[in-house]
Formats: structure tokens, sequence, C-alpha cells
């Protein structure tokens, strides 16, 4: 995180990867966990993802486990039938998936991530990072596969 996500870069208009990771991360706002996707998929079933004491859960997995399809699909699921509804939302990473804006890749890498943040939440930083100028190196393809789908959805909720 120290090394990249906090990171200014100059190919995002000056901003980090994450603008707010590294006060997350000084604040302690961010839990890490190691767990299998069929291990965290249990801990949604059994509705045990409070974030009440933290902003954001990282669950890391092993990514060799799921291809980079099954996962996007998994969580676009687990997003519309028990996530969104819940104003909770989590966001995929997979290695053999790389995501890029404006020639820097923005995933991880190393291995699979599942990033669980309450929907709100996410979505006020987002607007905040908007007014600021965040997303203007961001291609459409690249604001409508990570930001918008969450408004829309939430919309319809």
């Amino acid at each position: 995180m120290t090394d990249f996500v906090e990171q200014p870069n100059e190919q995002l208009g000056g901003f980090a990867v994450c603008p707010y990771a590294r006060a997350a991360r000084a604040n302690d706002q961010i839990a890490f966990k190691y767990c299998t996707v069929s291990e965290f998929m249990e801990v949604l079933r059994e509705g045990m993802f409070d974030l009440d004491d933290k902003e954001v859960v990282v669950i890391a997995f092993d990514h060799t486990t799921i291809d980079p399809v099954s996962l996007q699909e998994w969580v676009e699921s687990v997003n519309r039938t028990a996530l969104m509804p819940l104003n909770y939302v989590v966001l995929e990473d997979h290695p053999d998936a790389p995501e890029y804006v404006n020639g820097v890749r923005m995933n991880f890498g190393e291995c699979g991530l599942l990033i669980l943040q309450r929907l709100d939440r996410l979505n006020e930083a987002a607007d905040a990072l908007r007014k600021q100028g965040y997303y203007d190196k961001w291609d459409q393809n690249s604001l409508d596969s990570v930001v918008a789908w969450r408004y829309i959805h939430n919309a319809i909720c």
C-alpha cells in the first residue's frame, strides 16, 4: 500500500491509486484477512460482515482457485442479491484480469482480493473524488466497470 496505492501518480493527475488509503491505514480502518472464496461466501451467508469498527475489510485469497470471469460473475450476483440491499458492496481484484486507468495498472496482481465496504460511504467518497477531478483521467469503460454500476444498482434498490 505504501509503495504504490498511497503514492501520488502523475498519470492519474497527481492522485494516488486510492486517495483514501493512507488515512484509512494510518487510522487503523482497514482489516486484512486471508480466506478462500468459499469461506468468504459462508461468512456472507451467516451475515458476519459487519463493518462497525472498520471502513474496509480486505480479504486476500488464492486466485488460482477461481478464474476471473467466475469471480466477477459471483461478485456481481452477491452484490445484487445480498449485499447492496443491506448497504454493503464487495469489489473484486483478480491478478489475471488487470485493470488499467490511463496506463496505470490499478490492481494488486499478487493474489485475489475482495474488498468489502459500506455502499453509501464508498459512493460518498467517490462523489468527493469526482468533484476534486480524480476521475478526469479515467475512460468511460473504467468508470462504468468500477464506479457507475454502484449508483445504478443503488437507485434500483
